[in-house]
Protein backbone atom coordinates (compact mmCIF):
# COMPACT_ATOMS: atom_id res chain seq x y z
CA UNK A 1 0.00 0.00 0.00
CA UNK A 2 1.68 3.16 -0.98
CA UNK A 3 1.79 5.77 1.65
CA UNK A 4 0.87 8.61 -0.14
CA UNK A 5 -1.62 9.12 -2.92
CA UNK A 6 -2.63 12.09 -5.07
CA UNK A 7 -5.51 11.51 -6.70
CA UNK A 8 -6.86 13.27 -9.45
CA UNK A 9 -5.94 16.55 -7.69
CA UNK A 10 -6.98 19.93 -9.77
CA UNK A 11 -6.57 23.31 -8.63
CA UNK A 12 -7.31 26.86 -10.14
CA UNK A 13 -6.36 30.57 -9.46
CA UNK A 14 -9.23 31.95 -10.96
CA UNK A 15 -10.02 30.79 -14.39
CA UNK A 16 -6.77 29.19 -14.91
CA UNK A 17 -5.89 25.40 -14.31
CA UNK A 18 -3.01 25.41 -12.04
CA UNK A 19 -3.03 21.20 -11.73
CA UNK A 20 -5.23 19.19 -13.95
CA UNK A 21 -6.17 15.83 -13.02
CA UNK A 22 -3.23 14.83 -11.00
CA UNK A 23 -2.06 11.72 -9.83
CA UNK A 24 0.81 9.71 -8.23
CA UNK A 25 2.05 7.93 -5.61
CA UNK A 26 5.31 7.67 -2.71
CA UNK A 27 5.84 4.36 -1.32
CA UNK A 28 7.85 4.24 1.75
CA UNK A 29 11.28 5.00 1.92
CA UNK A 30 11.21 6.32 -1.56
CA UNK A 31 12.66 9.40 -3.03
CA UNK A 32 10.34 11.55 -5.32
CA UNK A 33 12.08 14.33 -7.49
CA UNK A 34 9.36 16.45 -9.12
CA UNK A 35 10.74 18.65 -12.04
CA UNK A 36 9.49 22.08 -13.76
CA UNK A 37 10.18 25.17 -14.66
CA UNK A 38 9.00 28.25 -12.37
CA UNK A 39 5.62 28.93 -12.70
CA UNK A 40 4.87 25.25 -13.30
CA UNK A 41 2.40 24.51 -9.96
CA UNK A 42 5.27 22.77 -8.11
CA UNK A 43 4.57 24.28 -4.90
CA UNK A 44 0.95 25.02 -5.04
CA UNK A 45 1.35 20.99 -5.40
CA UNK A 46 3.50 20.28 -2.37
CA UNK A 47 1.23 22.44 -0.67
CA UNK A 48 -1.84 20.39 -1.71
CA UNK A 49 -0.53 16.80 -0.39
CA UNK A 50 1.47 18.47 2.56
CA UNK A 51 -2.01 19.87 3.49
CA UNK A 52 -1.56 23.40 3.86
CA UNK A 53 -3.68 23.80 0.96
CA UNK A 54 -6.85 21.78 -0.61
CA UNK A 55 -7.23 21.23 -4.08
CA UNK A 56 -10.36 21.91 -5.98
CA UNK A 57 -11.10 18.56 -6.65
CA UNK A 58 -9.51 15.10 -5.85
CA UNK A 59 -8.13 13.98 -2.67
CA UNK A 60 -4.79 13.36 -1.18
CA UNK A 61 -4.57 9.74 1.17
CA UNK A 62 -1.77 9.96 3.40
CA UNK A 63 -0.75 6.52 5.65
CA UNK A 64 -4.67 5.84 4.86
CA UNK A 65 -6.44 9.61 5.73
CA UNK A 66 -7.95 11.56 3.35
CA UNK A 67 -6.59 14.81 4.49
CA UNK A 68 -8.61 16.97 1.81
CA UNK A 69 -12.13 15.69 4.42
CA UNK A 70 -9.81 17.14 7.33
CA UNK A 71 -10.45 20.72 8.81
CA UNK A 72 -7.50 22.96 8.80
CA UNK A 73 -6.74 22.66 12.54
CA UNK A 74 -6.77 18.50 12.44
CA UNK A 75 -4.49 18.77 9.02
CA UNK A 76 -2.21 20.75 10.82
CA UNK A 77 -1.88 17.94 13.76
CA UNK A 78 -1.57 15.15 10.75
CA UNK A 79 1.31 17.55 9.51
CA UNK A 80 3.33 17.70 13.11
CA UNK A 81 3.15 14.15 13.29
CA UNK A 82 4.01 12.89 9.75
CA UNK A 83 5.29 15.27 7.19
CA UNK A 84 8.62 17.49 7.59
CA UNK A 85 8.80 20.42 5.16
CA UNK A 86 11.86 22.45 3.85
CA UNK A 87 10.30 25.70 2.20
CA UNK A 88 12.12 27.32 -0.74
CA UNK A 89 12.50 30.93 1.38
CA UNK A 90 14.24 30.05 4.89
CA UNK A 91 11.14 30.36 7.60
CA UNK A 92 13.44 30.09 10.27
CA UNK A 93 12.39 31.85 13.15
CA UNK A 94 14.72 34.82 13.57
CA UNK A 95 13.98 35.73 17.31
CA UNK A 96 14.80 31.86 18.26
CA UNK A 97 18.25 30.51 18.01
CA UNK A 98 19.29 27.45 16.37
CA UNK A 99 18.54 24.90 19.18
CA UNK A 100 15.20 26.41 19.87
CA UNK A 101 14.05 26.32 15.82
CA UNK A 102 14.87 22.80 15.98
CA UNK A 103 13.13 22.62 19.46
CA UNK A 104 9.63 23.96 17.78
CA UNK A 105 8.18 21.70 16.76
CA UNK A 106 9.18 19.12 19.49
CA UNK A 107 7.42 21.46 22.01
CA UNK A 108 4.65 21.95 19.74
CA UNK A 109 3.59 17.99 19.73
CA UNK A 110 4.55 18.21 23.24
CA UNK A 111 7.33 15.85 22.86
CA UNK A 112 9.96 15.77 25.20
CA UNK A 113 12.74 18.02 22.90
CA UNK A 114 16.70 18.36 24.57
CA UNK A 115 18.19 15.25 23.72
CA UNK A 116 16.02 14.83 20.58
CA UNK A 117 17.04 18.23 19.39
CA UNK A 118 21.05 17.49 20.93
CA UNK A 119 20.90 14.40 18.62
CA UNK A 120 19.79 16.06 15.36
CA UNK A 121 22.54 18.85 16.36
CA UNK A 122 25.17 16.22 16.17
CA UNK A 123 24.08 14.21 13.41
CA UNK A 124 23.95 17.34 11.09
CA UNK A 125 27.47 18.79 12.21
CA UNK A 126 25.87 22.00 13.75
CA UNK A 127 26.66 21.56 17.75
CA UNK A 128 28.78 24.68 17.72
CA UNK A 129 25.64 26.88 16.21
CA UNK A 130 23.44 25.93 18.75
CA UNK A 131 23.35 29.26 20.40
CA UNK A 132 23.88 31.20 16.95
CA UNK A 133 20.41 33.28 15.71
CA UNK A 134 19.50 32.45 12.18
CA UNK A 135 20.72 36.45 10.69
CA UNK A 136 24.45 35.14 11.71
CA UNK A 137 24.16 31.65 9.88
CA UNK A 138 25.30 31.01 6.00
CA UNK A 139 23.46 29.44 3.46
CA UNK A 140 24.13 25.83 3.86
CA UNK A 141 24.20 26.30 7.58
CA UNK A 142 20.55 27.50 7.45
CA UNK A 143 19.93 24.91 5.39
CA UNK A 144 21.26 22.21 7.49
CA UNK A 145 19.39 23.89 10.41
CA UNK A 146 16.03 23.68 8.07
CA UNK A 147 16.71 20.14 7.60
CA UNK A 148 16.96 19.40 11.04
CA UNK A 149 13.67 21.14 12.37
CA UNK A 150 11.73 19.27 9.73
CA UNK A 151 13.10 15.99 10.61
CA UNK A 152 12.64 16.68 14.57
CA UNK A 153 9.41 14.85 14.91
CA UNK A 154 11.30 11.87 12.80
CA UNK A 155 8.19 12.47 10.29
CA UNK A 156 7.21 9.60 7.51
CA UNK A 157 7.71 12.27 4.65
CA UNK A 158 10.66 15.04 4.38
CA UNK A 159 8.96 17.50 1.61
CA UNK A 160 11.12 19.85 0.09
CA UNK A 161 10.28 22.96 -2.15
CA UNK A 162 13.55 24.22 -4.57
CA UNK A 163 15.85 23.04 -1.16
CA UNK A 164 18.86 24.26 -3.42
CA UNK A 165 17.72 27.76 -5.00
CA UNK A 166 19.57 29.85 -2.71
CA UNK A 167 23.11 27.75 -2.60
CA UNK A 168 25.99 27.46 -4.00
CA UNK A 169 27.48 24.66 -6.19
CA UNK A 170 29.54 23.27 -2.94
CA UNK A 171 26.06 23.48 -0.43
CA UNK A 172 24.00 21.98 -3.43
CA UNK A 173 26.44 19.17 -4.00
CA UNK A 174 26.64 18.92 0.08
CA UNK A 175 22.54 19.01 0.28
CA UNK A 176 22.40 15.82 -2.23
CA UNK A 177 24.69 13.80 -0.39
CA UNK A 178 22.80 14.88 3.30
CA UNK A 179 19.62 13.91 1.38
CA UNK A 180 20.52 10.66 0.52
CA UNK A 181 21.84 9.53 3.52
CA UNK A 182 19.09 10.67 5.17
CA UNK A 183 17.02 8.55 3.16
CA UNK A 184 19.35 5.60 2.93
CA UNK A 185 19.77 5.53 7.22
CA UNK A 186 16.48 6.64 8.00
CA UNK A 187 13.96 5.45 5.58
CA UNK A 188 12.42 8.52 5.20
CA UNK A 189 10.27 9.46 2.68
CA UNK A 190 11.82 12.46 0.40
CA UNK A 191 9.56 14.63 -2.28
CA UNK A 192 11.48 17.49 -3.60
CA UNK A 193 10.38 20.09 -6.19
CA UNK A 194 13.30 21.36 -8.02
CA UNK A 195 14.47 22.93 -11.70
CA UNK A 196 17.56 23.14 -10.65
CA UNK A 197 19.89 20.70 -12.92
CA UNK A 198 22.46 20.29 -9.96
CA UNK A 199 20.41 17.67 -8.46
CA UNK A 200 20.43 15.64 -11.81
CA UNK A 201 22.27 12.98 -9.47
CA UNK A 202 20.10 12.67 -6.83
CA UNK A 203 18.47 8.88 -7.24
CA UNK A 204 14.94 8.59 -7.15
CA UNK A 205 11.45 8.51 -9.07
CA UNK A 206 11.74 11.52 -11.52
CA UNK A 207 8.36 13.19 -12.73
CA UNK A 208 7.81 16.20 -15.02
CA UNK A 209 5.36 18.88 -14.28
CA UNK A 210 4.26 20.36 -17.10
CA UNK A 211 1.03 22.76 -18.35
CA UNK A 212 -0.31 21.30 -15.10
CA UNK A 213 0.21 17.78 -15.69
CA UNK A 214 2.58 15.38 -14.22
CA UNK A 215 4.50 13.02 -16.61
CA UNK A 216 7.27 9.88 -15.41
CA UNK A 217 10.13 10.33 -16.69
Amino acid sequence: MSYLKALNIQKFYGSRKILSNLSFTVEKGEVVIIEGPSGAGKTTLLNIISGIDLPDGGRVLLDGMNITRMSEDERARVRLKKIGIIFQSSALIEDLNVMENIALPLKLAGRKWKERVFDLLKYFGIEHLKYSYPESLSGGEKQRVEIARALANEPEILIADEPTSNLDDDNARNLVALLRKINRETGTSIIIATHDVRLKNLEGKRYLLKEGRLYER
